[in-house]
């Protein structure tokens, strides 16, 4: 840009100079056709002349005189200042404008393009898992962990554990989880009661309990008469009989027995859980199972592993090949879910216009701010490094035009012998 300004400036200094040039070498002649080459040169000196003064009193005093009415730059800097900033403001960065075209730009399928290839990127260098692991490193665990044991306490004592239970039985009623939970037990009581051992006990329990009878006369020569026919282990043997015969009964779908023993057992847990309510023995449990579990001591334990975990998955030499598919993932569900791209361009809109609100007064600021930094001489030699190149072709043209000016009308008085 210096070159070209420097090569324009000494083309227009060239053409005055031939034209004065030429002026001085015709001078002698002021007939014929080199008194009609005299009149063009003299012409062309004079309009270079005055284009030389023009372009420079824009600028700066012509060869320092403080003419009037020169140097018309730094004499008026504050009306160009403030024009500047007039235009800038009402008409090239109108807010009105601004926004309209806020309005009509695409802000959020702009940018998700954008934020994935910056995501991209970011994966795949070493640059993001080493930031996040600067971060997992400096998550307090004393701050963090008791305010989440706090909040977990206060969730499980703000349960109503009454209501809990009675829904859970509701729930096990409902789904047939009752029916099953009993089918178990009583696989396991057969399993229990077909044992040798449980055989013998009960012989053992029934021989004694019979012997115990405090019986007289008749009935006591009967039963010790049947006494005497039963063994210890055939009497065990048919109680065995009897309870296990007694078992398979109640696994039976849709007996009576089977029927009556479930409405006593849900009758029993309902029981159960309103004499515990009222007791306050369930508030009780809770405490004591809240003590027991110790959830600060168990969450800071599971922070520790889950922050080890993190770390290694981010040292881990294929981070970015497991990491970006999921994040890419996310991208997809982010660009596929139309109302929440439309949700996000509305809130960068909004965001943005609020922005031009509260700051357009500042673009007009921010120009004269800059302005007003520039001394005299540094804002004539912006604006000349801009359009001085510009200028220079007015004193080329201007010395080319007096000069064919100066043929035409020397032209005219030979044609018209006022020579």
């Amino acid at each position: 840009m210096a070159k070209v300004k420097k090569r324009n400036k000494q083309m227009a200094n060239l053409s005055l100079g031939a034209m004065a040039a030429g002026f001085a070498a015709t001078l002698p002649f002021r007939g014929g056709g080199l008194g009609l080459l005299h009149a063009g040169f003299e012409a062309g000196v004079i309009g270079g002349l005055a284009d030389w003064f023009a372009v420079t009193a824009l600028f700066r005093h012509p060869l320092g005189i403080p003419i009037p009415h020169t140097a018309l730059l730094p004499r008026n800097r504050k009306k160009m200042s403030d024009g500047i900033v007039r235009v800038l403001e009402e008409r090239l960065l109108a807010k009105e404008s601004m926004l309209e075209k806020l309005h009509q730009v695409e802000l959020a399928e702009q940018l998700l393009p954008v934020v994935r290839g910056a995501l991209r990127s970011a994966v795949a260098s070493e640059r993001l898992p080493l930031l996040l692991a600067d971060v997992l490193r400096s998550v307090d665990a004393d701050r963090i962990v008791p305010l989440l044991s706090g909040e977990i306490e206060a969730a499980v004592r703000r349960i109503d554990l009454e209501a809990a239970l009675r829904g859970f039985i509701r729930k096990a009623e409902e789904d047939g989880t009752d029916e099953r939970m009993l089918d178990l037990l009583l696989e396991r009581a057969e399993t229990w009661v077909a044992t040798e051992g449980m055989q013998r006990e009960l012989g053992s329990a029934v021989m004694t309990l019979i012997k115990g009878l405090n019986l007289g006369g008749l009935m006591s020569f009967a039963v010790n008469a049947f006494i005497g026919y039963l063994e210890e282990d055939k009497l065990g043997a048919m109680l065995q009989q009897f309870a296990l015969s007694k078992l398979a009964e109640l696994k039976l779908p849709g007996t009576e027995r089977r029927r009556i023993v479930m409405s006593k057992l849900r009758e029993a847990l309902d029981t159960l859980v309103t004499r515990l309510a009222e007791s306050g023995r369930l508030d009780l449990m809770r405490e004591e199972l809240l003590q027991a579990f110790d959830v600060e001591s168990e969450l800071r334990k599971l922070f520790e592993r889950l922050r080890e975990k993190g770390l290694e998955f981010l040292r881990a030499p294929d981070f970015g090949e497991k990491a970006w598919p999921a994040v890419e993932g996310i991208l997809d569900r982010i660009e596929a879910n139309e109302e929440l791209v439309r949700d996000a361009e509305h809130w960068l809109k909004k965001q943005a216009a609020a922005l031009i609100e509260r700051n357009h007064a500042r673009i007009g600021s921010f120009v004269k701010e800059n302005l007003d930094r520039l001394d005299n001489d540094q804002l004539v030699e912006l604006i000349e490094d801009k359009v001085g190149q510009d200028l220079q072709w007015i004193r080329v043209n201007g010395a080319l035009c007096g000069f064919l000016i100066g043929l035409a009308l020397r032209g005219i008085e030979m044609a018209t012998g006022n020579v």
